[in-house]
Protein backbone atom coordinates (compact mmCIF):
# COMPACT_ATOMS: atom_id res chain seq x y z
CA UNK A 1 0.00 0.00 0.00
CA UNK A 2 1.68 2.88 -0.90
CA UNK A 3 0.47 5.30 1.61
CA UNK A 4 2.93 3.82 3.62
CA UNK A 5 5.21 5.28 2.09
CA UNK A 6 5.68 8.19 4.46
CA UNK A 7 8.65 8.92 6.51
CA UNK A 8 8.38 6.46 9.68
CA UNK A 9 9.02 10.17 11.79
CA UNK A 10 5.93 10.21 10.79
CA UNK A 11 5.04 7.78 13.52
CA UNK A 12 7.57 7.87 16.31
CA UNK A 13 7.18 8.17 19.89
CA UNK A 14 9.36 11.04 21.10
CA UNK A 15 11.57 11.46 22.51
CA UNK A 16 12.82 7.91 23.74
CA UNK A 17 12.69 6.83 27.51
CA UNK A 18 16.47 5.46 28.52
CA UNK A 19 18.31 4.20 31.00
CA UNK A 20 21.80 3.97 31.69
CA UNK A 21 23.57 0.34 31.42
CA UNK A 22 24.34 0.82 35.61
CA UNK A 23 20.60 1.44 35.71
CA UNK A 24 19.07 -1.75 37.91
CA UNK A 25 16.87 -3.82 36.45
CA UNK A 26 13.50 -2.74 39.32
CA UNK A 27 14.47 1.17 38.55
CA UNK A 28 14.17 0.38 34.60
CA UNK A 29 10.82 -2.10 35.75
CA UNK A 30 9.58 1.11 37.75
CA UNK A 31 9.84 3.76 34.52
CA UNK A 32 8.25 1.21 32.09
CA UNK A 33 5.45 1.34 34.61
CA UNK A 34 5.34 5.43 34.90
CA UNK A 35 5.08 5.78 31.57
CA UNK A 36 3.09 2.88 30.55
CA UNK A 37 5.38 0.94 28.10
CA UNK A 38 7.20 -2.14 27.27
CA UNK A 39 10.89 -1.08 26.89
CA UNK A 40 13.34 1.61 27.02
CA UNK A 41 16.73 2.02 25.84
CA UNK A 42 20.09 1.49 26.88
CA UNK A 43 22.74 4.67 26.97
CA UNK A 44 26.22 4.40 26.95
CA UNK A 45 29.20 6.51 26.98
CA UNK A 46 28.61 6.37 23.00
CA UNK A 47 25.03 6.06 22.80
CA UNK A 48 22.25 4.09 22.07
CA UNK A 49 23.36 0.51 23.41
CA UNK A 50 20.50 -1.63 23.86
CA UNK A 51 17.13 -2.20 24.88
CA UNK A 52 15.23 -3.25 28.00
CA UNK A 53 11.70 -5.02 27.27
CA UNK A 54 9.58 -6.76 29.57
CA UNK A 55 9.97 -9.95 27.47
CA UNK A 56 13.94 -9.31 28.51
CA UNK A 57 13.10 -8.94 32.60
CA UNK A 58 10.57 -11.98 32.41
CA UNK A 59 13.03 -13.83 30.71
CA UNK A 60 15.70 -13.04 33.14
CA UNK A 61 13.05 -13.73 36.34
CA UNK A 62 13.88 -17.19 37.95
CA UNK A 63 12.12 -19.04 40.84
CA UNK A 64 11.79 -22.57 41.88
CA UNK A 65 8.40 -25.12 41.81
CA UNK A 66 5.92 -23.54 44.58
CA UNK A 67 7.72 -20.19 44.60
CA UNK A 68 7.21 -16.64 43.24
CA UNK A 69 9.59 -15.70 40.60
CA UNK A 70 11.92 -12.68 41.05
CA UNK A 71 13.95 -10.06 38.64
CA UNK A 72 17.30 -10.35 39.36
CA UNK A 73 18.87 -7.08 41.18
CA UNK A 74 21.52 -6.79 38.56
CA UNK A 75 22.60 -3.60 35.60
CA UNK A 76 20.09 -3.45 32.81
CA UNK A 77 23.51 -3.87 30.99
CA UNK A 78 23.28 -7.77 32.32
CA UNK A 79 20.00 -8.30 30.74
CA UNK A 80 19.31 -6.31 27.71
CA UNK A 81 19.39 -6.91 24.21
CA UNK A 82 22.36 -4.80 22.73
CA UNK A 83 22.66 -3.06 18.79
CA UNK A 84 19.09 -2.74 19.08
CA UNK A 85 17.28 -2.00 15.35
CA UNK A 86 17.79 1.12 13.72
CA UNK A 87 16.64 3.55 11.27
CA UNK A 88 16.95 6.87 9.60
CA UNK A 89 14.05 8.94 10.42
CA UNK A 90 13.55 9.15 6.89
CA UNK A 91 13.06 5.66 6.10
CA UNK A 92 9.80 4.85 4.48
CA UNK A 93 7.24 3.30 7.39
CA UNK A 94 6.57 0.07 5.43
CA UNK A 95 10.73 -0.60 5.47
CA UNK A 96 10.49 -0.11 8.82
CA UNK A 97 7.43 -2.53 9.23
CA UNK A 98 8.94 -5.35 7.21
CA UNK A 99 12.28 -5.20 9.02
CA UNK A 100 9.82 -5.82 12.02
CA UNK A 101 8.57 -8.99 10.98
CA UNK A 102 11.61 -9.92 9.47
CA UNK A 103 13.32 -9.81 13.13
CA UNK A 104 10.34 -10.72 14.84
CA UNK A 105 10.83 -7.44 16.87
CA UNK A 106 8.17 -4.88 18.16
CA UNK A 107 10.63 -1.50 17.88
CA UNK A 108 12.90 0.19 15.95
CA UNK A 109 14.88 3.33 16.72
CA UNK A 110 14.82 5.90 14.38
CA UNK A 111 18.09 8.33 14.05
CA UNK A 112 18.47 11.91 13.59
CA UNK A 113 22.09 13.95 12.26
CA UNK A 114 22.67 14.26 16.69
CA UNK A 115 21.24 10.24 17.50
CA UNK A 116 18.28 8.94 18.20
CA UNK A 117 15.14 11.02 17.63
CA UNK A 118 12.64 8.35 18.30
CA UNK A 119 10.96 4.82 18.08
CA UNK A 120 8.31 3.41 16.21
CA UNK A 121 6.66 0.54 17.71
CA UNK A 122 4.49 -2.02 16.75
CA UNK A 123 1.38 -0.13 18.30
CA UNK A 124 2.66 3.10 16.33
CA UNK A 125 1.65 0.88 13.23
CA UNK A 126 -1.92 0.52 14.43
CA UNK A 127 -2.30 4.31 14.72
CA UNK A 128 -0.95 4.16 11.24
CA UNK A 129 -3.37 1.78 9.58
CA UNK A 130 -6.36 3.87 11.55
CA UNK A 131 -4.82 6.83 10.07
CA UNK A 132 -5.25 6.02 6.52
CA UNK A 133 -8.75 3.87 7.13
CA UNK A 134 -7.69 0.51 6.34
CA UNK A 135 -10.79 -1.50 5.76
CA UNK A 136 -9.41 -5.27 5.81
CA UNK A 137 -11.20 -7.28 7.59
CA UNK A 138 -9.39 -8.27 10.83
CA UNK A 139 -9.60 -12.25 10.59
CA UNK A 140 -7.75 -11.71 7.57
CA UNK A 141 -4.53 -10.64 9.82
CA UNK A 142 -5.41 -12.26 13.03
CA UNK A 143 -3.49 -15.47 14.74
CA UNK A 144 -6.10 -18.31 14.36
CA UNK A 145 -4.45 -20.43 17.03
CA UNK A 146 -5.54 -18.33 20.47
CA UNK A 147 -3.35 -18.91 23.60
CA UNK A 148 -5.25 -19.30 26.31
CA UNK A 149 -5.91 -20.42 29.90
CA UNK A 150 -8.85 -20.60 32.29
CA UNK A 151 -9.57 -17.85 34.71
CA UNK A 152 -9.11 -20.57 37.61
CA UNK A 153 -5.49 -21.98 35.93
CA UNK A 154 -2.50 -20.67 38.73
CA UNK A 155 -0.22 -18.01 37.71
CA UNK A 156 2.36 -20.36 37.60
CA UNK A 157 0.64 -22.49 35.02
CA UNK A 158 0.13 -18.86 32.98
CA UNK A 159 3.61 -17.88 33.38
CA UNK A 160 4.92 -21.77 31.90
CA UNK A 161 2.27 -21.05 28.87
CA UNK A 162 3.36 -17.25 28.14
CA UNK A 163 7.43 -18.94 27.87
CA UNK A 164 6.15 -22.25 25.60
CA UNK A 165 3.59 -20.45 23.59
CA UNK A 166 6.39 -17.08 23.04
CA UNK A 167 3.49 -14.76 23.23
CA UNK A 168 3.18 -12.06 24.40
CA UNK A 169 -0.07 -12.20 26.05
CA UNK A 170 -3.06 -14.84 26.56
CA UNK A 171 -6.36 -14.97 26.76
CA UNK A 172 -8.41 -16.04 29.87
CA UNK A 173 -11.49 -17.50 29.22
CA UNK A 174 -13.94 -19.28 31.58
CA UNK A 175 -16.34 -21.55 29.86
CA UNK A 176 -15.32 -21.07 26.60
CA UNK A 177 -15.55 -17.11 26.58
CA UNK A 178 -12.84 -14.28 26.86
CA UNK A 179 -13.04 -12.69 30.69
CA UNK A 180 -9.56 -11.55 30.59
CA UNK A 181 -5.66 -11.60 29.04
CA UNK A 182 -2.57 -12.78 30.75
CA UNK A 183 0.46 -10.67 29.59
CA UNK A 184 3.81 -10.48 30.25
CA UNK A 185 2.83 -7.33 32.33
CA UNK A 186 0.86 -8.87 34.38
CA UNK A 187 3.07 -12.17 34.85
CA UNK A 188 5.72 -9.35 36.21
CA UNK A 189 2.95 -7.38 38.49
CA UNK A 190 2.04 -10.83 39.76
CA UNK A 191 4.92 -11.92 41.01
CA UNK A 192 4.19 -11.14 44.98
CA UNK A 193 1.86 -13.14 45.00
CA UNK A 194 1.78 -17.14 45.92
CA UNK A 195 2.06 -18.62 42.25
CA UNK A 196 -1.13 -21.02 43.22
CA UNK A 197 -2.97 -18.07 42.83
CA UNK A 198 -6.14 -18.63 40.51
CA UNK A 199 -5.15 -16.08 37.12
CA UNK A 200 -8.42 -14.47 37.73
CA UNK A 201 -7.40 -13.00 40.74
CA UNK A 202 -4.74 -11.08 38.60
CA UNK A 203 -5.69 -11.02 34.87
CA UNK A 204 -6.47 -7.82 33.04
CA UNK A 205 -9.74 -6.72 32.70
CA UNK A 206 -9.37 -4.51 29.89
CA UNK A 207 -10.59 -6.91 27.29
CA UNK A 208 -11.46 -5.66 23.45
CA UNK A 209 -13.53 -8.22 22.23
CA UNK A 210 -14.51 -7.61 18.20
CA UNK A 211 -16.13 -9.20 15.21
CA UNK A 212 -14.17 -10.97 13.04
CA UNK A 213 -15.03 -9.10 10.13
CA UNK A 214 -14.40 -5.89 11.71
CA UNK A 215 -12.63 -3.45 9.81
CA UNK A 216 -8.86 -3.11 10.73
CA UNK A 217 -8.93 0.95 10.93
CA UNK A 218 -12.02 0.49 13.63
CA UNK A 219 -10.63 -2.11 15.57
CA UNK A 220 -7.28 -0.06 15.47
CA UNK A 221 -9.39 2.90 17.07
CA UNK A 222 -10.77 1.25 19.62
CA UNK A 223 -7.55 -0.70 21.05
CA UNK A 224 -5.84 2.58 20.71
CA UNK A 225 -8.50 3.79 23.09
CA UNK A 226 -8.63 1.41 25.73
CA UNK A 227 -4.91 1.08 25.57
CA UNK A 228 -4.86 -2.65 25.11
CA UNK A 229 -2.29 -4.30 22.58
CA UNK A 230 -4.44 -7.38 21.71
CA UNK A 231 -8.24 -7.96 20.84
CA UNK A 232 -10.17 -11.37 20.45
CA UNK A 233 -12.17 -11.85 17.41
CA UNK A 234 -15.59 -13.83 17.77
CA UNK A 235 -17.87 -15.57 15.09
CA UNK A 236 -20.87 -15.61 16.83
CA UNK A 237 -20.24 -17.57 20.19
CA UNK A 238 -16.70 -18.87 19.08
CA UNK A 239 -13.24 -17.24 19.79
CA UNK A 240 -11.85 -17.37 16.11
CA UNK A 241 -8.31 -15.12 16.25
CA UNK A 242 -6.48 -12.85 18.18
CA UNK A 243 -5.10 -9.95 16.65
CA UNK A 244 -1.92 -8.05 18.25
CA UNK A 245 -0.15 -4.87 17.59
CA UNK A 246 2.01 -6.97 15.81
CA UNK A 247 -0.20 -8.16 13.47
CA UNK A 248 -0.38 -4.71 12.38
CA UNK A 249 3.15 -4.92 10.47
CA UNK A 250 1.77 -7.01 7.63
CA UNK A 251 -0.73 -4.34 7.18
CA UNK A 252 1.56 -1.94 7.17
CA UNK A 253 4.73 -3.56 5.51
Amino acid sequence: MSHFKVPASTYMSSPVVTVTTDTSAAAAEALLDKHGITAVGVMDEAGLAGVLSRTDLLNAASGEVGETFAVPDVPVSELMTADPERFEASTPLDEVAAAMLKNRIHRVFLDGPDGVVGVVSTRDLMRAVHDKKVRTPANEIATKKVFRVKASDPIALAVDRLDVSHRHGLVVEDEGFPVGTFSQLDALDARAHDPRTPVDEVMNLQLLVLPHDIPLHRAARQALAMGVRRFVLMDEDRMVGVVSSFDFARVVR
